[in-house]
């Protein structure tokens, strides 16, 4: 005997089944598509909207750097002079001399100066020179006391002379001024026939030039304007003045590019600071600034991305929303008693699907309570919601899969040839400081031998410990006699002792292999020949001076910003130090770079080698100069990936890889929210239902939140207690006697 159900109570989930819905299945899919129209605007405007620059930031940037790169080695050198002058005259402080052998010593020891003077400071007179007549006319030394003034530009009848000041103690005078003169001159590298690298003081007067010549007006103003941005620009703390700009194009339609640094280090505090030096490097663009590869990438992209969205909010509205949103609206129906009669109509497949058939089971047990609970169904892996987000997201994968294998490396990229000769300049300008700083460090020590030659053995280390506290270059410094043995030393230990660590004087290698490699500088501590030719030649038997250097140091003289991988390489080839990781005496990292070393065997050189998948721009430079830096045979070479530049078609790349990972991003923060929000509750309400399809009438159904799937809980839960409440009632019937009914 079958009877009708009751009609639902009135309980607390039926008054929170009518609440407006917030949350659940409908915003994800709103802010998909939202987003998705957000990048496909991005899209458009970044990488649709780019057109080619005819000044690249590339070529600003080489003229800018080459500016730095200069500007770092005048100030080097400024600071080096100095404290070489200062140093030489501080080793006669507890033993004066005469002020012409004073000039003598140091000539012998370097050979930077044109000219140099020792002076009484408070009347003038000259005690002794030495060189070319060093200017000393319109200065007032009569204010000097403890401390010498600061370098000074002194006009002359044969230029702009540097002047540099150290206190030296004399016999006869007592403390004297030493005066040494030298024309502010730019290091001694290549520059290409159309580019101009200029030193301008504080006035704009011009101190020193290479290059072409300017002659327009145009150019001039160029410069003048980059020396007045140089002095207005306030850097941060650890930073360089510097930049770029780009001239107004003349009548034919060349357009001039500079950069400038100044000379002056961060923070103002060195000897060049008082100066207001400024590095200016100019040229003229090549008329073939650079090119794009898909000029219309980024609106066909943005246009397919749009349409992309829309059928994705299709998709996921009719396989996800409507089929949640219609059992939703089945499973209250039941709920309130709505049309008992009617079969459930939902979906067939998914999750839904599922529910929608324990629904119709349920409704089926409401009008029959003695019905038997239906077996539950079997268990088996079925995809659900994550079928059509899956498909979502590989459809989002394929329209920004292309987009982001364009960051890979473009064999087709033109280069400007001011980019390449920069980065080839910039290599020289690299060896060079390498050879400047090995000779200074030569030059220190034959101006320390004749000091070590007549010293006590304890005096001889307080002198090396001295000059090894002055000085970042060494690793240690120490004095072998004629045997071998070690006198004097300070600093670690010697790398090598014995008759073997004897030799001639100069820059030389001691090892040829290890761990790290040894480079070091020799002198002799008997007096130094007059003449720098003898430089490298053997020594005759006695003590001699050895000075090691850091590798640290020398690796970090190729550290230099938009350089890309420096390597310092020995006459075999072999790796003795680098501005990123390496290994010692290990082989070149970069093999393509061999072609360049060829070319490079007097000059410096430079190329675009697009072998593989990874085109590059190669240069290398020898140390080249005169004296025993010259005869190691030692390079510089430098590797700059070509995606790294900032050149128009890498620029549309990378704006193409963000709008691709854009909408990756997008896609996964919704479609995650959908699975995570929806399809995992969904996943579990829909085994909970078959369940409770089963039998299964003590599990309580818990909405997990206030959406479409909270309410098909809700009233999934309802059914429960309907059934509950059928199955007690038919439990009564039974045990009811029939007299009684």
């Amino acid at each position: 005997m079958s009877t009708a159900p009751n009609p639902p109570r009135q309980h607390r989930y039926r008054r929170r089944a009518d609440m407006p819905l917030l949350g659940g299945i409908r915003p994800p899919i709103a802010l998909l598509v939202v987003l998705l129209l957000a990048v496909a605007a991005i899209t458009a405007l970044a990488v649709g909207g780019l057109r080619v620059d005819d000044t690249p930031q590339a070529v600003r940037e080489s003229h800018q750097y080459a500016a730095e790169d200069t500007a770092a080695s005048l100030r080097a050198g400024l600071h080096e002079s100095a404290t070489d002058l200062r140093r030489a005259a501080a080793r006669y402080e507890g033993a004066p001399a005469e002020p012409a052998a004073v000039l003598t010593a140091l000539g012998q020891a370097y050979h930077k100066w044109r000219g140099t003077v020792v002076v009484r400071p408070d009347t003038g007179r000259l005690l002794a020179a030495r060189g070319e007549t060093v200017p000393l006319a319109g200065l007032d030394l009569s204010k000097v006391t403890d401390t010498a003034p600061a370098p000074v530009l002194v006009p002359s009848t044969a230029g702009t002379r540097l002047l540099t000041f150290a206190l030296v103690a004399t016999k006869a005078d007592g403390r004297a001024l030493l005066v040494a003169s030298d024309n502010l001159r730019l290091p001694g590298i290549s520059t290409r026939k159309e580019q101009t690298i200029q030193v301008l003081d504080a006035t704009g007067a011009v101190l020193d030039t290479t290059g072409a010549a300017l002659t327009a007006e145009g150019d001039r103003r160029l410069v003048d304007t980059a020396r007045e941005r140089a002095a207005r620009q306030h850097p941060a703390p650890g930073e360089t003045a510097s930049g770029s700009l780009a001239g107004s194009p003349d009548d034919k339609g060349v357009r001039r590019v500079a950069g400038w640094a100044a000379v002056a280090a961060p923070g103002g505090h060195d000897q060049a600071a008082p100066l207001g030096l400024t590095v200016v490097s100019t040229s003229t663009v090549d008329g073939r600034p650079g090119s794009l590869r898909h000029p219309m990438l980024g609106l066909a992209a943005a246009g397919a991305l749009v349409v992309l969205a829309l059928l994705l909010a299709w998709y996921l509205i009719r396989s996800l929303q409507r089929p949640l949103l219609g059992l939703f609206l089945e499973s209250r129906r039941l709920t309130r008693g709505d049309r008992p009669e009617q079969p459930v109509r939902g979906p067939k497949r998914g999750e839904a699907g599922r529910i929608a058939r324990a629904l119709e089971e349920l409704r089926q047990q409401l009008l029959d309570p003695a019905r038997p609970p239906a077996p539950a169904p079997a268990r088996g892996r079925r995809p659900g919601t994550a079928l059509p987000l899956a498909i979502c997201a590989v459809l989002v994968l394929g329209w920004s899969g292309p987009l982001l294998f364009l960051g890979g490396n473009d064999p087709t990229v033109r280069v400007p040839t001011q980019v390449v000769a920069g980065q080839r300049d910039r290599t020289d300008t690299a060896a060079d400081r390498i050879r400047q700083a090995l000779n200074e460090g030569y030059a220190d020590l034959r101006s320390l031998a004749p000091s070590l030659a007549e010293a006590s053995v304890g005096k001889a280390d307080a002198l090396l410990q001295a000059t090894l506290a002055e000085h970042d270059r060494y690793r240690s410094l120490y004095v072998l006699g004629a045997n071998g043995e070690l006198l004097a030393h300070a600093g670690e230990a010697p790398h090598r002792t014995g008759p073997e660590a004897l030799g001639a004087s100069g820059v030389l290698l001691l090892n040829s292999s290890g761990k790290e490699p040894r480079i070091a500088a020799r002198a002799a501590l008997a007096a130094a020949p007059p003449d720098a030719e003898t430089e490298g030649a053997p020594e005759p038997k006695g003590p001699v001076l050895v000075g090691e250097f850091k590798t640290g140091f020398l690796s970090g003289l190729l550290v230099r910003p938009g350089l890309g991988r420096v390597w310092l390489l020995d006459d075999r080839q072999r790796v003795l130090a680098a501005n990123e990781g390496y290994s010692s005496f290990g082989e070149l990292p970069d093999g393509r770079a061999r072609k360049v070393l060829a070319d490079a065997k007097k000059s410096a050189a430079a190329d675009v080698l697009r072998d593989g998948n990874d085109p590059t721009l190669l240069a290398a430079a020898p140390l080249g100069g005169n004296g025993s830096v010259a005869k190691l045979g030692w390079s510089v070479v430098t590797a700059h990936p070509v995606a790294w530049l900032h050149l128009d078609q890498n620029r549309a790349d990378r704006r193409a890889v963000l709008a691709g990972m854009l909408g990756l991003t997008a896609a996964a923060l919704c479609l995650g929210w959908l699975f995570i929000v929806v399809g995992l509750p969904l996943r579990r309400l829909a085994a909970s239902a078959e369940a409770l399809a089963a039998g299964d009438r003590r599990t309580v159904l818990y909405p997990v939140h206030h959406d479409e799937v909270g309410a098909v809980a809700r009233s999934l839960e309802l059914i429960r207690q309907e059934l509950v409440r059928a199955e007690l009632a038919e439990r009564a019937v039974r045990r009811t006697p029939a007299t009684a009914r």
